[in-house]
């Protein structure tokens, strides 16, 4: 039987580096109540890493970014719920994953303004988390590759099978290499998903629950 010491120099088990970072923020009315839109970055960052020579983007710089968030629309900090993930796999590419969820409580009497003032806290802590990290090269995103990102975006954020969740309306802003899907998943659970909400870039989505669509059902030119 062959034993391994624990003070060998190679380790079998690691997380590694991290590779590619995967932040998940949610806003509920209520600490038991299901968020009524979040927003999703998934942002590779081996490039920065390889250039900076590792350590380009941790936990800390992760959490630094985003808790500008918990003041949005207000002076205090709102109550929130955090979680972290790293996961890293022995196999193919196997990158190092690191996964930040933060679930923010805006309380009951949520107002339009404060789910504005939400989207722009957002806004700004993704756009410092992708300097972080280096921002990545921007590439048009084609129609089919946006309605599989927003399927897949709001599938995960609202724990639903990819399959049930079918496109009504669509829009497309060129300028802004944004794409607007309706998605519906019954009668009454709808979704917005907005692709490429920060600055163009495909990883950064915001998923709405809405009790009706409200985007025009057009279009745009690829």
């Amino acid at each position: 039987m062959t034993s391994h010491s624990v003070d060998s120099p190679r380790r079998l088990l690691t997380f590694g580096r991290v590779d590619r970072v995967q932040v998940q923020v949610g806003f509920r009315a209520r600490p038991d109540d299901r968020p009524y839109q979040q927003f999703l970055l998934d942002l590779p960052t081996s490039e920065a890493d390889s250039a900076r020579g590792g350590g380009a983007i941790d936990e800390q710089r992760v959490l630094a970014a985003l808790e500008p968030v918990l003041y949005a629309g207000a002076e205090a900090p709102k109550h929130y719920s955090l979680h972290q993930h790293r996961w890293h796999t022995s196999w193919g590419a196997s990158p190092g994953v690191l996964g930040i969820g933060l679930f923010v409580t805006t309380g009951a009497r949520t107002t339009a303004t404060i789910s504005e003032a939400s989207h722009d806290s957002v806004t700004r802590a993704f756009r410092d988390l992708m300097e972080v990290a280096g921002r990545p090269q921007p590439t048009p995103t084609t129609r089919d590759a946006a309605i599989l990102q927003a399927r897949r975006a709001a599938a995960m954020a609202y724990a639903m099978d990819l399959e049930a969740l079918s496109v009504n309306v669509e829009e497309h802003r060129p300028a802004e290499n944004s794409w607007t899907v309706g998605l519906r998943a019954t009668a009454i659970d709808q979704y917005v998903v907005v692709v490429g909400f920060v600055d163009g870039y495909a990883g950064s989505v915001r998923v709405r629950h809405a009790p009706q669509i409200e985007v025009s059902d057009s279009v745009g030119s690829e």
